[in-house]
């Protein structure tokens, strides 16, 4: 089944159309203890009454952009063509930084421009930079603009305004230089390839995408804290509180342990290097 909709585009040379679904899905750092979830929530009803929020995570930890950006990228073609995704890491609130909104594939995007799009978007979005002052509460603070701008901003998009009229074209828009988590092939046709996120689990996820590279782990072991790990297809093909390697659901290459959390068992976390090496 096809879920990437870059695929399903409308016709070529016809403008593109904004139809909203009613669903705005939001990712921030703000955790849940304190009420600023749910402040974005109501503004963005207030905004657009009968709008749908759907809380992609709120567990990022402060100010960790990229784990947000993986977030989005990996999460955003589960939903709806017409989803508003709104991803709130903003260690530059209250400064100069501008607000991306993004179109691509019949989806719109907000987020600070800090990187956070960059592993989002592709070659075909067409980016803007949100008109702040156009959707600012009147009473603007320098410390959450996630509901004095993001929020009011999300529920004009979900009620029908479309992204290429929410700011000015940022023509030549480009990612930012990010180190590339697949470091290449090395002596011997081996891989390597770093962790990228940890999840809650323990499970260590690289940024190798192994579909992208074409790769049958069945070939190949995985060196991972001077251990050599075997590549499986379930978790419960190794025994209880053993490693193994596999392929988890973003398609990426993983590094558990079967009932066991990975990071603390192996002593390993974010950036740690994972080396693939062909069986022999």
């Amino acid at each position: 089944m096809e879920l990437d909709p870059r695929s399903a585009g409308a016709e070529e040379g016809a403008p593109p159309v904004w139809r909203p679904s009613g669903l705005v899905t939001l990712t921030t750092d703000f955790g849940l203890q304190d009420p600023y979830v749910g402040i974005m929530k109501g503004v963005v009803h207030r905004a657009c009454p009968g709008v749908t929020c759907i809380d992609l995570s709120h567990e990022i930890a402060p100010q960790d952009v990229a784990t947000a950006g993986f977030f989005v990228a990996h999460s955003w073609n589960y939903f709806p063509v017409g989803t508003v995704h709104v991803a709130v890491v903003d260690p530059g609130v209250g400064s100069k930084r501008a607000i991306l909104v993004a179109e691509e594939a019949g989806h719109a995007f907000l987020a600070p421009d800090n990187g956070l799009l960059d592993a989002v978007l592709g070659a075909d979005a067409q980016v803007f930079t949100l008109d702040e002052d156009r959707f600012a509460l009147p009473e603007r603070s320098s410390t959450f603009h996630g509901r004095d701008v993001f929020a009011p901003a999300a529920g004009a998009l979900a009620g029908g305004l479309a992204p290429a009229a929410a700011g000015e074209p940022r023509p030549g828009w480009l990612p930012s230089e990010r180190d590339d988590p697949v470091r290449g092939v090395g002596t011997g046709g081996s891989i390597e390839t770093e962790v990228v996120l940890v999840d809650r689990f323990g499970n260590l996820i690289s940024g190798l995408d192994v579909g992208r590279l074409a790769l049958d782990l069945g070939e190949w072991t995985v060196e991972a804290g001077g251990r050599l790990i075997p590549c499986a297809g379930t978790y419960t093909e190794v025994a209880p509180g053993e490693p193994l390697a596999l392929v988890d659901s973003y398609g990426h290459l993983e590094v558990a342990v079967r009932d066991g959390d990975a990071a603390r068992e192996l002593n390993l976390g974010r950036g740690a290097v994972l080396t693939l090496r062909r069986r022999m």
